[in-house]
């Protein structure tokens, strides 16, 4: 972590280690010691920032769909628009709060943005709902990544969540503008791109 490295440096311009902190402590000046303390205190509290910044972005462990489901929807629901990368979706046949969500979204102002390789009847059903449905069929190719990307045109704001594994042993990882910049940019990149060379758009 950022925190120990940076003591560690501290620790070394002092050219204190761990057999001569006793002497180095007895023969070192106030604004030394108090120095000395006060890089300890920053470093614990470093630390601690350091400690809860890793709890929130951890990749949450899903052992069923149903825990998914319900942390979709209330991802889903965090944004004003979200852009999702998927397969066929066929996730959201089990998850009947999500799927009527989705259906509701364009009336309340919603931009929801769904990019599957082809079209099948969960997606039309969407579609006649209001939410956009992007195809790329003609690259005949079934992607394995599955991915959420919150508020895309809002770069600052924009949450990225990603899913990998399978079941008991999913995991979803979240990525945000101020973490993990460069990572969504190369899922903006992506979407658009498909939005541009899609074979069709329904919704």
């Amino acid at each position: 972590m950022k925190s120990l490295a940076w003591l560690a440096s501290v620790l070394t311009i002092l050219g204190v280690n761990i057999s001569n902190i006793v002497t180095f402590w007895s023969m070192a000046s106030f604004w030394v010691r108090f120095f000395f303390v006060a890089s300890l205190i920053a470093t614990l509290f470093w630390l601690v920032s350091d400690c809860v910044s890793w709890w929130r972005g951890r990749a949450r462990h899903h052992r069923e769909e149903k825990s998914v489901n319900r942390y979709m929807l209330k991802l889903l629901q965090r944004g004003g628009s979200a852009k999702i990368f998927a397969n066929n979706l066929s996730w959201i046949r089990d998850a009947p709060e999500v799927l009527n969500f989705l259906k509701s979204a364009p009336s309340m102002g919603r931009d929801i943005r769904t990019f599957v390789p082809k079209l099948n009847d969960l997606t039309s059903e969407l579609a006649a709902n209001g939410v956009i449905i992007k195809t790329y069929s003609w690259l005949g190719y079934e992607p394995s990544a599955r991915f959420t990307l919150l508020n895309p045109d809002e770069p600052g704001s924009s949450l990225l969540a990603i899913g990998k594994g399978a079941f008991p042993d999913f995991y979803i990882e979240e990525f945000s503008d101020s973490s993990h910049s460069r990572v969504l940019a190369v899922a903006r990149d992506l979407l658009n791109i498909l939005e541009r060379v899609n074979d069709d758009t329904v919704g």
